[in-house]
C-alpha cells in the first residue's frame, strides 16, 4: 500500500520536485518503507511506498517509454493480466503488479479500470500526449483527491498532502458538507469539506488535458435477479468467498493476518484463510470489558480454527487517541468504532503489513437493522416515487433531522440529493434502493473511509474479500429472501458459517464494532474535553450555531434527552476544526 501525489503545471518548464516532496512528507504513514519522484517538463508524480508485492525492485514512480504511474493499491489479477499481456507482445522488468497496470494501459487506454481486479487508485501521465490518466477501484477503498489550483491540476491520496505542495494552503469550508455531516455524521462520496477539493468517485476515471477534467464511469453494479435454488446459492457464494479470500492472500510476498471478531463475516474470512496456510493464522481482536464485549466469541472462534489470537481490551481513557484520529483524520467523521479500528490497527501493524476483514458482508447481505425495520414500520411502504430515500432508509440512521440540521447550521444549504438519486436510478425494489444507497454513499464515505485512514495511520494494508468483484455482483442479484427476513438477517451467510460453527454462536445477537459513547461522555475528563471544545470560540461557530450546541450539550448531562450521539457528533466537529484551523 501506498501514499501518491502528483502535479500537473499549467506552464512548462517550471517544474521542480520540493511541492510534491512535500506532499509525500504528510503521507509517509501510508507507505514507510520508501518513496520516490518522477519529475518531467510538466508533471511531477510522487509515491510514498509500503513494500508487499515484488518488495525489491517494485519501486515507483515506475517509469515506461512516454508513460510513468504512481499507484496505490493491490491487483490480485496481476498475474493473469501479466499472462495474457506477454501473449501480445509486452515484455516485463519487474514482477510487480504496477508495470502490469503500466502495460495494461498502453494495450487498452482509458479502458484498463475494466481489466483490473483490486483496491486501487493510480495516476499515469502521458509525455506525448501530455495528458494524465486517474482511475479508482469498483467500491472506493482506496481514495483520491484533486483540486486545481490557478490552472495547475494537483492529487493526493489525502487531503492533507494537497494543503502541503506550496500552491494551495486554505480553502473555503463546504457548507453543503457540513449539512451532509450533520445529518449522517460523515460527508457524501460526492463532495469534500472544502469547496474546490474533489474526490474521485468510486468505480470512475478521469481525464486531465489542458487545464480540464472529463471524468466517466466505468463499473456499476446492474439488477439481473438470478433464478437460482438457496442451496446453488449457497455452494456458490462458499466457493466465491473461498477465492476471494485465496486471492488476497497470494498477492502478497509478507505475512498476512486476520482481524477476528468473532462475528459472522470475520470468523468466515478467518476460517477460510487458514485452510489456505500450514501455520497458524495471526488474528486479532479488541473489546470494552462489560460492554458489547465479544472478546470471548472471538476466542472461541480462534480456538476452533487454530489461529494464532492477539486482543486488546479496551479502557475508557480515550482522549490522547481521539485527539489523535481526529488529527489524521482530513474531514470529519463521526463514527465512534473510529477509536477501536485505529487501536486493533496498531496492534495488527506490530505484527503484520497485511490483513483481511470482514467489511462489505453486512452491505451486500443486508446485514442492518433497517433492512429489517421494512418489514415491520408501515411508512417504508410508501411508493418510493413519492417518499424521497433520505426521508426513508436514512431516518433509521440520521442523527440530526430535518427541523434540528435547520436550526444548528448558520448558513443553510439544502442537502443536494442529486447524487443520490442517479444512484437510485431506475430501481423499483424498495430493498434494492437501500441496498444499492448502502453500496455506493454508506459503503465508501463512512466505513472504507475510516477503514483506510485507521490503518494508513500505523502503515497496515486491509484487504476485504467480501468485496470482490465477482463476489458482490453475485450476491447483489441474489432475491432477497435469501439474505432478509422479519426475523433474521445475513441468513445465507449464517447458513454457510453454521456448517462449521454451532448454532448457537451463529445466531447470537450482532453487536456490532461500535464503542460506549455514552459511557464516555460521562467521564470526567471528557466532560472537560466537552466544555473547553463547545463553550469556547470554536471556528465551528462560524458554520453552526452556539446556542443549539450548548442546549443539545445540556440536555444530555441534564438527563432530559438521550443525545450521546449528537453530543459526540458535535464534539468531533468541533475537535476537527480546532486541529486543522490552517487548512480553511
Amino acid at each position: 500500500m501506498c501514499g501518491i501525489a502528483g502535479i500537473i503545471y499549467k506552464e512548462k518548464n517550471v517544474v521542480g520536485e520540493n511541492g510534491v516532496q512535500d506532499m509525500l512528507s504528510t503521507l509517509n504513514k501510508r507507505g514507510p518503507d520508501e518513496s520516490g519522484v518522477f519529475c518531467d517538463k510538466q508533471c511531477v508524480l510522487g509515491q510514498t511506498r509500503l513494500s508487499i508485492i515484488d518488495i525489491n525492485s517494485g519501486h515507483q514512480p515506475m517509469v515506461d517509454e512516454e508513460l510513468s504511474i504512481t499507484f496505490n493499491g493491490e491487483i490480485y489479477n496481476f498475474k493473469e493480466l501479466k499472462r495474457d499481456l506477454e501473449e501480445k507482445g509486452h515484455k516485463f522488468n519487474t514482477q510487480s503488479d504496477t508495470e502490469v497496470i503500466l502495460k495494461t494501459y498502453m494495450e487498452y487506454g482509458n479502458k484498463t479500470p475494466e481489466h483490473l481486479d483490486g483496491m486501487f487508485a493510480f495516476a499515469i501521465w502521458d509525455s506525448a500526449k501530455e495528458e494524465l490518466f486517474m482511475a479508482r477501484d469498483r467500491f472506493g477503498k482506496k481514495p483520491l483527491y484533486y483540486t486545481f489550483v490557478d490552472g495547475n491540476f494537483v492529487f493526493a491520496s489525502e487531503i492533507k498532502a494537497i494543503f502541503k505542495n506550496g500552491l494551495i494552503e486554505k480553502d473555503k469550508i463546504n457548507t453543503s458538507a457540513i449539512d451532509d455531516y450533520l445529518h449522517f455524521g460523515y460527508i457524501v462520496p460526492d463532495k469534500t469539506i472544502y469547496q474546490n477539493i474533489h474526490t474521485l468517485l468510486p468505480a470512475h476515471y478521469g481525464v486531465i488535458k489542458d487545464g480540464l477534467i472529463e471524468t466517466n464511469r466505468y463499473w456499476n453494479l446492474e439488477k439481473k435477479e438470478l433464478d437460482v435454488t438457496f442451496e446453488e446459492a449457497k455452494a456458490k457464494i462458499k466457493s466465491l468467498l473461498e477465492r476471494a479470500v485465496e486471492k488476497r492472500m497470494l498477492a502478497s510476498d509478507v505475512e498476512i493476518g486476520s482481524l477476528l471478531s468473532g462475528g459472522v463475516d470475520s470468523t468466515l474470512v478467518s476460517y477460510l484463510a487458514q485452510k489456505h496456510l500450514s501455520q497458524p493464522l495471526k488474528t486479532f481482536s479488541v473489546g470494552y470489558e462489560g460492554y458489547r464485549n465479544e472478546l470471548p466469541f472471538a476466542r472461541t472462534a480462534s480456538e476452533k480454527i487454530g489461529t494464532d489470537h492477539h486482543e486488546l481490551p479496551i479502557s475508557y481513557d480515550v482522549i490522547n487517541e481521539l485527539e489523535k484520529i481526529i488529527s489524521y483524520m482530513d474531514e470529519p467523521h463521526a463514527d465512534s468504532s473510529n477509536f477501536p479500528q485505529h487501536l486493533i490497527s496498531k496492534m495488527t501493524a506490530e505484527h503484520v503489513k497485511v490483513v483481511l476483514t470482514g467489511d462489505g458482508a453486512d452491505e451486500l447481505f443486508m446485514g442492518y437493522g433497517w433492512y429489517q425495520q421494512k418489514w415491520h414500520m408501515p411508512r417504508w411502504r410508501v411508493d418510493w416515487k413519492i417518499l424521497n430515500p433520505f426521508q426513508a432508509h436514512q431516518r433509521a440512521i440520521t442523527i440530526f433531522r430535518k427541523y434540528s440540521r435547520n436550526k444548528l447550521i448558520k448558513t443553510h444549504k439544502k442537502i443536494d440529493s442529486s447524487f443520490i438519486k442517479k444512484i437510485i436510478g431506475s430501481l423499483s425494489d424498495s430493498f434494492y434502493k437501500i441496498n444499492i444507497f448502502d453500496l455506493s454513499v454508506y459503503l465508501p464515505a463512512q466505513l472504507l473511509t475510516k477503514i483506510d485512514r485507521t490503518s494508513m495511520m500505523h502503515g497496515l494494508e486491509a484487504r476485504a474479500p467480501f468485496l470482490d468483484t465477482e463476489l458482490a455482483e453475485y450476491v447483489y442479484n441474489l432475491p432477497n429472501e435469501f439474505k432478509i427476513s422479519k426475523t433474521e438477517n445475513k441468513i445465507i451467510l449464517k447458513e454457510i458459517l453454521a456448517e462449521i460453527f454451532p448454532k448457537e454462536f451463529v445466531y447470537r445477537k450482532k453487536q456490532g464494532f461500535g464503542a460506549p459513547v455514552q459511557e464516555w461522555l460521562k467521564e470526567k475528563k471528557m466532560i472537560d474535553l466537552v466544555n473547553k471544545t463547545l463553550e469556547g470560540d470554536n471556528p465551528m461557530y462560524n458554520f453552526i450555531d452556539k446556542k443549539t450546541t450548548l442546549t443539545v450539550r445540556d440536555n444530555f448531562y441534564k438527563n432530559k434527552r438521550n443525545h450521546a450521539q449528537k453530543l459526540w457528533l458535535l464534539l468531533s466537529l468541533g475537535l476537527w476544526f480546532e486541529k486543522h484551523s490552517g487548512t480553511y
